[in-house]
């Protein structure tokens, strides 16, 4: 069996093809945090992790930096630094290999909110 289509059917699925991609491109910037602002919890905990960050060699030193850093990211209103913090924590009691792709990611979390310290 044969399916012939016609250029109007053919423009009709192009057209419905592209709504659905706009759609899913919005659905998917709209779960996107952005970078946010760097408001005083957020530089707050970018600053603490920075600062604690070359002595949090052991598990415990590690947990202990992740928790400043939480308490810090809990009163910013920056939902990327606050995600990326979060799983530091989970993170800090895991491999060496984990908690420094997660300190990776934190700290580009801050950068991208405009911090400019450094890390180490």
């Amino acid at each position: 069996m044969k399916v012939k289509l016609n250029k109007r059917q053919l423009v009709i699925g192009v057209a419905a093809v592209v709504v659905v991609l706009a759609g899913l491109a919005i659905g998917r910037s709209a779960q996107d945090p952005g970078p946010g602002r760097l408001d005083d919890g957020a530089e707050r905990a970018c600053t603490a992790f920075a600062a604690g960050y070359a002595d949090a060699g052991t598990k415990t030193a590690r947990l202990s930096l992740a928790d400043e850093v939480n308490k810090w990211s809990a009163g910013s209103g920056n939902a990327r630094i606050a995600e990326r913090a979060t799983a530091l924590g989970r993170s800090a009691n895991e491999t060496t290999t984990a908690w420094q792709a997660d300190a990776t990611a934190f700290t580009q979390a801050c950068r991208d909110a405009g911090w400019s310290g450094s890390t180490g």
